[in-house]
């Protein structure tokens, strides 16, 4: 017999009359149900986010001066450099009075890597415009995301992270910054997560992470053993042969299986297939898989 009730596939699995009953062997007449025994498992709780890499530290070079030229680049994007190292040659444009020098250096105001530089022989540079140069300090990157207000809570610094980058793969990153003030148009709060220096890690990039959390273990049944109605989430435990049925929170889940925060103890009989067809106070005979711990 197969029903659907709230999106759940309910299946009623008959077994030959042979069977060994598991509450009270041969002490029933009633139908044959699957059932398993709810046993306690540990899961890992996770909090999950997205959002991009950007420099955990970054600096900017400029010229200390307007009006100069710039004659020669000497760094690209992704170029390392060190602290004072020089980027850029200028000069006064030819036959324009000025003071100061005629010739000056854009250098490297801490070391780390070259992003985004915006400078081209030829083009006049400002100490008031853009800089000519962003620099990774020391290459470090990180992940910075938005993380809704309702799992903030549970974050702390120093907790490991699984990210996923884009065209990358998965690299680790620790949790280090979660923002005091919280974005209220998004009720959301800014988190950084580090991930070191990497040359294949690029500024910009998107990245999802897994930061766990911790560990949670509570009785744990098959997903299918869980009925909603109107009220919620229920179970359909075998006592003394008759069907109970039970309200119960549910908390983790992992693929197949479900954690009980209330109303289930370890051991307990759990119809495996929980259905409309049993009521409260039915007969049945709980029969175990083959395989299935006594």
């Amino acid at each position: 017999m197969l029903r659907r009730l709230a999106g759940c596939a309910l299946v009623l699995v008959m077994v030959p009359g042979g069977a060994k009953a598991e509450d009270k062997p041969g002490s029933s007449s009633g139908m044959a149900v699957t059932v398993e025994r709810a046993h306690q498992e540990c899961f890992a709780e996770t909090v999950r986010v997205a959002g991009t890499l950007v420099p955990r530290e970054e600096s900017f070079a400029r010229p200390d001066m307007d009006g100069l030229r710039i004659t020669q680049v000497m760094v690209e994007d992704g170029d390392v450099v060190k602290q004072g190292q020089v980027l850029a040659r200028l000069a006064r444009p030819e036959g324009q009075p000025g003071q100061g020098p005629a010739n000056a250096t854009v250098q490297a105001p801490s070391a780390g890597t070259v992003i985004g530089s915006t400078a081209q022989v030829g083009a006049i540079a400002s100490f008031s415009g853009p800089p000519l140069f962003r620099i990774v300090v020391g290459g470090d990157v990180e992940l910075q995301a938005d993380v809704p207000m309702v799992r903030v809570e549970k974050l702390k610094p120093g907790q490991k992270a699984r990210v996923a980058v884009a065209g990358l793969g998965e690299v680790p990153g620790t949790l280090r910054f979660i923002a005091p003030e919280v974005n209220m148009a998004a009720q959301a709060t800014r988190v950084r997560i580090f991930l070191g220096s990497d040359e294949q890690l690029r500024v910009g990039t998107f990245a999802a992470a897994i930061v766990d959390i911790g560990r949670i273990c509570a009785p744990t049944i098959s997903l299918s053993a869980v009925l909603y109605g109107p009220e919620g989430p229920l179970v359909q435990v075998v006592r003394n042969n008759r069907i109970e049925t039970r309200p119960v929170p549910v908390g983790l889940i992992s693929a197949d299986k479900v954690q009980i925060r209330e109303g289930l103890n370890e051991g307990d009989l759990v119809v495996v297939r929980a259905g409309s067809f049993l009521r409260e106070g039915d007969e049945v005979r709980p029969v175990l898989p083959a395989g299935a711990k006594k």
